[in-house]
C-alpha cells in the first residue's frame, strides 16, 4: 500500500536531531522525497544514513537558519531535483539563554531567536510560495511553543519568536488559501537534547512534568504523526490553525 506522502517533496529544518529528524524520518517511511537542512553536517549525515537505510529517498544539506541565500539554495535544490515543494516544516530554532527582562543582552538575545526562527520561517515560506501556488497546492507547518502563550519568565526572546510564527501561520493562511496552500503551527514538546538540557540545568523536571495533563514527557516521534497528517490529503481542509501535540500541557 502506497504512503500517505506518495509523490510528495518536503523541506523539513533543523532536522539533524530530535523532532525535525523524527518529522523527517517519519515522512521519508510514508513516501516522501525529504530535504533536511540544519547547522551541524555529521548529525544530518546521521539522520539521511538512518532514512537511506529504510529505503527512503533523502537530501542533507548544511545551511543556517535565518540565511536568505542558503534557504533560497535549500528550494532551489528540491526543484532541481524532483521539480517540487509539497510540504515545508520550519522546524529550526537557534536558542539563546534565559534572561530577566531588565538584562541589556535581551535585544541581541530576541535578534537572534527572531532571525533563526521567524525570518528564517518567514524567508523558506515566500521562497516555496511561487512554486505551491502554481502546483495548486501546498503545506506548511510552522513550529511555536507553548511557551509563547504562558510567557515563563526568563523566556522573552524564545516567547515573541514564536508567537510571532503563530501570526505568521495565520495571516498566510488567510491570504495563500485561496492558492490552496495549507499553513499551520504545532506547538510541540518533546525530551530533545535541547529539552533535556534544560530541565537537568534549571532544575525543573518535576515541576514542568506537573504541568502536563497526560503524565509524562513527550518523545520527537510523538510529534512525527501530526506533522504527516498536516502535510498529507487528509488534512485538506485544515489551515490556520494551531495543534498542541504536548500532552495537554496548554489547553486552548
Amino acid at each position: 500500500m502506497a504512503g500517505r506522502l506518495e509523490g510528495k517533496v518536503a523541506i523539513v529544518t533543523g532536522a539533524g536531531q530530535g523532532i525535525g529528524a523524527a518529522i523527517a524520518v517519519g515522512y521519508a517511511r510514508e513516501g516522501a522525497k525529504v530535504i533536511i537542512t540544519g547547522r551541524t553536517p555529521s548529525k544530518l549525515e546521521e539522520v539521511a544514513a538512518l532514512i537511506a537505510g529504510d529505503g527512503g529517498t533523502v537530501i542533507p544539506m548544511g545551511t543556517l537558519a535565518g540565511d536568505r541565500a542558503q534557504a533560497a539554495e535549500t528550494v532551489e535544490r528540491a526543484l532541481s531535483e524532483w521539480g517540487r515543494v509539497d510540504a515545508l516544516v520550519n522546524n529550526a530554532h537557534s536558542f539563546t539563554d534565559s534572561l530577566p527582562l531588565e538584562d541589556p543582552q535581551m535585544e541581541a538575545n530576541c535578534m537572534v531567536d527572531f532571525q533563526s526562527a521567524f525570518f528564517g520561517s518567514l524567508q523558506l515560506m515566500q521562497l516555496c510560495f511561487p512554486h505551491m501556488r502554481e502546483q495548486g497546492s501546498g503545506s506548511i507547518i510552522n513550529m511555536g511553543s507553548s511557551y509563547g502563550i504562558r510567557c515563563e519568565p526568563g523566556f522573552l526572546a524564545y516567547a515573541a519568536s514564536k508567537e510571532a510564527i503563530r501570526a505568521l501561520t495565520k495571516t498566510a493562511a488567510r491570504e495563500w488559501g485561496k492558492h490552496k496552500i495549507r499553513v499551520n503551527t504545532i506547538l510541540p514538546s518533546a525530551l530533545s537534547p535541547k529539552a533535556v538540557w534544560y530541565l537537568e540545568e534549571s532544575q525543573t523536571y518535576d515541576l514542568e512534568l506537573s504541568k502536563v495533563a497526560l503524565g509524562r514527557f513527550g518523545a520527537p516521534e510523538d510529534i512525527a504523526p501530526t506533522a504527516i497528517f498536516l502535510a498529507s490529503d487528509e488534512s485538506s481542509f485544515v489551515t490556520g490553525q494551531t495543534i498542541g501535540v504536548e500532552g495537554g500541557a496548554t489547553m486552548l
